[in-house]
């Protein structure tokens, strides 16, 4: 799905140098992408609550409540009604970094995450 040329991409967000600076990733600029068939992956993967939130994917990005890296990817959590976790991967081929996938999370998971040092809370200034 994401093997797609960049003018299949969207443009979406990008990560605020201070988020990057607390997951110590200074230096970095991060402009992050969706394909346009994000919506049908989520669908197909069943993430309908997700789904609904497609077009706060840049509220996601911009006022995480929960960030963290993990296996190269930077993961955020956004609590609306539902608490929603995105995934940002890079294209090493293409240099992009782009929404990997998204789905609801239940604040037992998050928790979870906190925990084990996946993600941290992050400070509302």
């Amino acid at each position: 799905m994401y093997n797609e040329g960049v003018e299949k991409l969207v443009f979406v967000a990008e990560v605020k140098k201070s988020l990057l600076a607390e997951l110590s990733l200074d230096g970095l600029e991060v402009k992050v992408y969706r394909s346009k068939g994000l919506l049908a992956h989520l669908l197909k993967r069943r993430h309908y609550v997700a789904a609904k939130y497609l077009d706060f994917i840049p509220d996601i990005i911009n006022e995480p409540d929960y960030a963290g890296t993990t296996g190269g990817q930077i993961e955020l959590v956004k609590c609306f009604r539902d608490s929603i976790f995105l995934s940002i991967k890079l294209d090493k081929a293409k240099g992009t970094y782009y929404v990997a996938t998204m789905f609801d999370v239940k604040q037992s998971k998050i928790e979870s995450y906190c925990r084990s040092g996946r993600l941290k809370k992050l400070r509302k200034d």
